[in-house]
């Protein structure tokens, strides 16, 4: 069945889902911009600095290996994620509580920012480097994928999906069916383990949502009452 559709419409699919899926965070940045900055505690900063390390890498090996087709949706993921980690970290300077955005969280945004900045060197001085680059980036892309099940504990505990984010998980499944197809088309291991393993959590992640729906944890509505009454003093 598959055989019957075109190569190229599962790359341009793929490219068009992939940069909806960097867009997808957006929906959280406007709750917390609704909100005042108290709904800040259900953004995981996990995610958005991966992403923003993950579309960096990308970007460096696709302008130097070069793989032109790996730069223009990694490109907007770039400025995508760096404007949303910008945006939550305003809201931490302006004293918004959020227990995981804290001075680890920042030191680990630095450091994201200087490994980048060491890959942009490494990939510029060869082909072979800018090689290392690009599994660097593989390995970086399932950690992407994994990290919203970092809040696993909290949801299994809460009985509550609040903490996934339900439009990214579910472009992020959406994104890796199509490039996991591409992998398969075009015999490319990279491609294909990278985006297996992100279509396996993505499933994880949905299910999750499916067995505890999105109820309002108790201790996520009393930060957010606390956000608001310090609003009013």
């Amino acid at each position: 069945m598959l055989s019957l559709v075109p190569e190229a419409f599962f790359v341009y699919a793929g490219t068009l889902c992939t940069a909806f899926f960097f867009l997808s965070p957006g929906v959280q940045i406007m709750e917390v911009h609704k909100s005042s900055g108290a709904s800040l505690p259900t953004v995981n900063p996990q995610t958005l600095i991966l992403m923003f390390f993950n579309c960096a890498l990308w970007t460096i090996w696709g302008v130097f290996l070069p793989m032109p087709p790996a730069v223009p949706a990694n490109v907007l993921g770039l400025v995508a994620s760096s404007f949303y980690l910008l945006f939550c970290w305003s809201y931490v300077l302006r004293g918004q509580s959020a227990p995981t955005w804290n001075r680890l969280t920042a030191l680990a945004n630095a450091f994201a920012g200087m490994l980048a900045a060491l890959a942009t060197a490494v990939a510029s001085s060869s082909t072979q480097g800018a090689d290392y680059v690009g599994w660097l980036a593989m390995f970086i892309s399932i950690c992407m994928f994994a990290a919203p099940l970092s809040t696993l504990g909290q949801v299994l505990a809460e009985k509550s999906s609040e903490l996934l984010p339900p439009v990214q998980c579910a472009m992020q499944f959406l994104n890796c069916l199509l490039w996991t197809v591409v992998g398969v088309n075009q015999k490319s291991m990279p491609i294909l383990v990278c985006n297996a393993l992100g279509l396996v959590l993505g499933a994880v992640q949905l299910g999750l949502m499916a067995v505890f729906p999105s109820g309002k944890s108790e201790q996520l509505e009393a930060k957010k009452h606390d956000a608001k009454m310090s609003d009013f003093k």
